[in-house]
């Protein structure tokens, strides 16, 4: 009896070990088609371990598609109508579905235990249509195809790998890529390769740069991926390679070119961009700063991008006269000069050139200016030695002559006319000191340091007039809106003193009024100072500015005609303006602008 149980014992350890590992997949299943057991290629060809499999239905691992007529066919195997079950099936391999011949036979019941099937699971072997058409594949495949096993050693290639390298498959299989590059490629290489088998995860199109024992250097793009067996068991690798040296090459290029742009743009005043039809702009070079300020540029009120807008359309237009566009936009603090080129018509794409011309446009601002300036002084030398040769040498004359005269009269007694012509003598001296004293004052103006400070003008003008000890006769009025300005003190005395002591020295009735008073407007200060004396004919608006020049007899009114001369260069020089409202017999109103921005001692 012991005998007996230790046979059946060996008998069935002797089963399970065939069973296991049996070549085929091979699995048994209960009568309603439980699996009991799955030997190891079974669970290898369907990727799922035996813990996974065992209690679970065969039906739940049968497409859907295939499973009506495999449970046809399994109940026939159960009620004995057929021997055995043979078909084809597609099984369920985890996310996919794989088509393999199942054959399945019925084991009779034993011990009063009810039957069981036994089944057997071959995958079905690439068909000979399926052999071809992945040869053609392999010979026609203009990149490089390649199979390795573990180590890394080829085991096939295609012909457009053995072209590339100029070898024959027989001097390439069972070779590495130690054999065919150089080491610092080939350890790469091995690296990746080592890297897919442990993880299991591809390499997808990545750029490799191959270094050739020669020192010439080719670019690929692979894509390597792990290499299973029928048995899901890792056999090594395969990859792809497709040439893309020549695309690397040039992308290489643009980049060394780009770079180079970059490094130029980035010192100098430049700005490179495209403009499409649609209105959209894409800033390409140029100096971050200089980018973001050109972005804000504006062509007239258009912004940088609308302006082109309208423009572009010339370039095409005009294309025999002109074969670009050439205009101007600029922020509120710099300047561009710009040249706009058709770039691709059928894309409307237009490549722009911008050039910053701030430097050189202040330059010129200032050229211009200093020009003006420089007219100016000419004009006024030409009016000094005008004086110097005739009003300054006057004087000299009658002192010349009156000695004379004194002389011819020093021979005889002495008498009322020549105390008179003596008396006379001192007047024209005099006269002459305060011609010289009035050249000084007005060389003064621009001469020395210019000092801006807050001044209150309405304190400034009150405490003037009482200084100038105005005759009682005159009301001046001062108006309490006058502000605290930012303005050089002595050059303010100097506008309000020469402009209220002309308003007295000139006034002719035996009553007077002087008004002084304020307008602010957004940039300016606008003083005027108005009087109703005998008023200023329009023809002689200009000449009451022009240095020495007077309208009465100095006989009459002793004057130098250097005041207001002052007084407009006072104010020309600080920014401002001045004019003269008046007509003969009806009063005289004086009124100048000075500007609001100052900053740092400079009018902004």
């Amino acid at each position: 009896m012991k005998e007996t149980t230790r046979g059946k014992q060996t008998h069935s350890l002797n089963f399970k070990s065939i069973f296991d590992h049996a070549p085929t997949g091979m699995v048994l299943l209960s009568s309603a088609g439980e699996i009991l057991q799955a030997n190891i290629l079974f669970c290898r060809l369907l990727k799922f371990e035996e813990g996974e499999l065992l209690y679970k239905n065969l039906h739940d691992f049968i497409h859907p598609d295939d499973l009506i007529l495999y449970q046809e066919r399994e109940q026939s195997l159960v009620n004995g109508e057929e021997a055995k079950l043979e078909m084809k099936v597609r099984f369920r391999i985890r996310d996919a579905y794989v088509l393999v011949n199942y054959h399945a036979s019925l084991i009779p019941a034993a011990d009063g235990e009810p039957a069981c099937q036994h089944g057997q699971l071959v995958e079905l072997p690439h068909s000979a249509d399926d052999i071809v058409l992945l040869n053609a594949l392999m010979e026609h495949f203009p990149g490089s195809i390649y199979f390795k096993d573990r180590l890394s050693r080829f085991l096939k290639i295609n012909k457009a790998f053995e072209k590339k390298f100029g070898l024959s498959r027989e001097d390439i299989i069972g070779k590495s890529d130690f054999d065919l590059f150089t080491d610092e490629h080939a350890e790469q290489a091995f690296d990746d390769e080592r890297r897919i088998m442990q993880t299991g995860r591809p390499m997808l199109n990545q750029e490799e740069k191959e270094t050739w024992p020669d020192g010439h250097i080719t670019w690929v793009a692979s894509t390597k991926m792990p290499l299973y067996n029928q048995a899901n068991e890792l056999i090594g690798t395969f990859g792809i390679s497709t040439d893309i040296t020549e695309k690397k090459t040039s992308e290489i290029e643009i980049k060394e070119k780009t770079s180079i742009l970059n490094a130029i743009t980035s010192k100098m005043p430049v700005v490179i961009y495209k403009y499409y039809g649609n209105k959209k702009l894409d800033i390409l070079l140029g100096a971050p700063k200089l980018k973001t300020d050109f972005k804000k540029s504006k062509i007239i009120k258009l912004s940088i991008a609308e302006g082109l807008s309208s423009l572009v359309e010339k370039i095409s237009a005009q294309k025999d006269k002109n074969e670009y566009l050439h205009f101007a936009s600029a922020t509120q603090n710099r300047y561009f000069e710009n040249y706009v080129f058709e770039g691709q018509p059928e894309k409307k794409e237009y490549i722009g050139l911008a050039l910053d011309v701030t430097d050189n446009k202040i330059s010129k601002q200032k050229l211009k200016k200093n020009a003006k300036e420089l007219e100016k002084i000419n004009r006024e030398l030409n009016q000094f030695a005008y004086i110097i040769s005739h009003d300054l040498k006057a004087p000299l004359r009658a002192i010349t002559n009156l000695s004379e005269w004194i002389e011819e009269d020093l021979e005889e007694v002495e008498n009322d006319d020549v105390k008179d012509n003596l008396k006379l003598l001192r007047i024209r001296v005099h006269r002459m000191e305060s011609l010289i004293n009035g050249i000084l004052a007005y060389s003064r103006v621009s001469r020395g340091d210019i000092v801006y400070e807050e001044i209150d003008t309405h304190k400034l003008v009150k405490d003037l007039v009482d200084s100038l000890m105005v005759p009682e006769k005159f009301n001046v009025k001062i108006s309490d809106k006058l502000p605290v300005i930012m303005f050089p003190r002595v050059n303010l005395e100097q506008l309000f003193s020469n402009l209220v002591s002309n308003a007295v020295k000139y006034h002719d009735k035996p009553e007077g009024r002087i008004d002084i008073g304020y307008k602010e407007l957004p940039e300016w200060h606008e003083f005027f100072v108005a009087d109703d004396g005998p008023g200023i004919a329009p023809e002689y608006h200009e000449k009451i500015f022009v240095i020495f020049q007077t309208l009465q007899a100095r006989d009459n009114v002793e004057s130098t005609g250097i005041g207001l001369t002052i007084v407009k260069k006072i104010i020309e020089d600080r920014g401002g303006s001045i004019k003269v409202d008046s007509a003969e017999g009806k009063g005289t109103r004086f009124i100048f602008r000075l500007p609001k921005a100052v900053v740092n001692n400079e009018i902004k």
